[in-house]
C-alpha cells in the first residue's frame, strides 16, 4: 500500500513541477523592449520629412512599443516579446522611409 501512495504522489508532483519551471523558462524580453525603444528613437532623431508612409510606419511602431509595455507589466512576456520585435520592425521601416524621403 506505502509504495502505490509514494508512486501517486510522484505523478501529482512531477507534472506540478514540469508546470513551474515552464512558467519559469519565459523571461521578460527586456533585449527586446531596448532594443525596439532603441528604434523608435532612431527615427525621431531623423531629420523631419512629411512622408505619410514613413509616419505611418512609425505610428505602428509606437504603438506596437506601447502594447509591448502594456504586456510586460502584465508580465505576459510572450506578447511583450512579440510586440517589441514588431515595433522595432516598423520602426526600421519608418527609417527607410524617411531616408528614402530625403533623397
Amino acid at each position: 500500500m506505502k509504495m502505490h501512495s509514494v508512486k501517486r504522489l510522484y505523478s501529482l508532483i512531477f507534472p506540478l513541477s514540469m508546470l513551474l519551471l515552464s512558467a519559469c523558462a519565459v523571461k521578460p524580453p527586456v533585449q527586446e523592449m531596448s532594443d525596439a525603444r532603441s528604434a523608435v528613437q532612431t527615427v525621431h532623431q531623423l531629420p523631419a520629412a512629411s512622408n505619410p508612409v514613413a509616419n505611418r510606419y512609425l505610428n505602428r511602431a509606437e504603438s506596437a512599443l506601447q502594447e509591448a509595455a502594456q504586456a510586460m507589466h502584465r508580465q505576459q512576456y510572450q506578447r511583450a516579446r512579440q510586440k517589441a520585435v514588431e515595433a522595432k520592425r516598423m520602426a526600421q521601416r519608418a527609417a527607410a522611409a524617411k531616408q528614402q524621403g530625403q533623397k
